[in-house]
């Protein structure tokens, strides 16, 4: 099994999880859903499986040259914080906006009432 094997394997099973907790009742949303993970599904394996590979190829290298990791991925070791952080943070942000228009059209219908 190769590392594309798993990368697909996992961002499939991610998605069907995803799909069967969230999966809206309407057919034509779930036509939408299926249209839109169909688009993003191939970009988002591509991604993963460009950092996979950037990994396994830089793995090669830092053994020919006889570095261990550490000293091969000093950059992301000191970076890996303000990465988290600002993941963290987007995803707040995200979820607060998702919340705030729920809410927001919560409240609009409540008016056109």
């Amino acid at each position: 099994m190769t590392a594309d094997n798993i990368v697909d394997f996992s961002v499939d099973m991610f998605l069907i999880f995803f799909d069967v907790l969230s999966s809206p009742i309407l057919i034509v949303m779930r036509l939408i859903r299926w249209v839109i993970n169909k688009f993003f599904v191939t970009r988002i394996k591509n991604f993963i499986k460009r950092i996979v590979h950037w990994f396994m190829d830089n793995r090669v290298k830092r053994l020919a040259r006889g570095q261990n990791i550490f000293r091969y991925y000093w950059w992301l070791w000191l970076l890996s914080p303000i990465i988290l952080v600002t993941l963290m943070l987007g995803g707040a942000l995200f979820f607060g906006l998702w919340e705030g228009l729920n809410i927001g059209f919560e409240v609009f219908e409540q008016e056109a009432k």
